[in-house]
C-alpha cells in the first residue's frame, strides 16, 4: 500500500496539535481541505484515525 507522505505529514500535524483547526493553521491549508485529506487517508488505510 502506497500512502502519500503529505497525508502522513498531515496526520502527524493533527495528532501533534490535537485539533484539525490548529493543524490546518500550522500547515497553512484550509481546514476543510485538511479534513478531506484525513478522511482520504482513513479510507486508504481502512481505519478511523481520529474520534470526531
Amino acid at each position: 500500500m502506497d500512502v502519500d507522505t503529505r497525508l502522513v505529514r498531515n496526520f502527524v500535524a493533527v495528532a501533534d496539535e490535537g485539533s484539525l483547526t490548529r493543524a490546518a493553521q500550522r500547515l497553512f491549508v484550509p481546514q476543510p481541505a485538511l479534513t478531506k485529506q484525513i478522511k482520504h487517508l482513513e479510507a486508504r488505510l481502512g481505519v478511523r484515525l481520529f474520534t470526531r
